[in-house]
């Protein structure tokens, strides 16, 4: 993409966007739209805070699971060095 398509992409976005905002803040059906969508982008924000818990909960569980792994792997090895010692 040259420069100048860049530039004639990002103005006609820019326009979507100020279009988009101007309906949603400056029109009666703009005003209805916002209020009928913001409940469901609260329940969005609350599914997402939920999801990002439940990652974090995985990611703890995979640390618990790789310091067992560790531990035992340690302790295999100084039994099997220990073993090794007795014979």
């Amino acid at each position: 993409m040259n420069e100048r398509t860049a530039v004639l992409a990002g103005t006609i976005a820019g326009a979507a966007v100020g279009i988009a905002v101007a309906y949603l803040f400056f029109t009666e059906r703009g005003r209805g739209f916002r209020e009928r969508l913001e409940p469901t982008i609260d329940d969005l924000r609350q599914d997402f805070a939920r999801f990002q818990k439940t990652i974090e909960k995985v990611g703890a569980m995979a640390n618990d699971g790789v310091r067992v792994f560790q531990d035992f792997s340690a302790a295999r090895s100084q039994r099997g060095s220990d073993d090794a010692r007795s014979h």
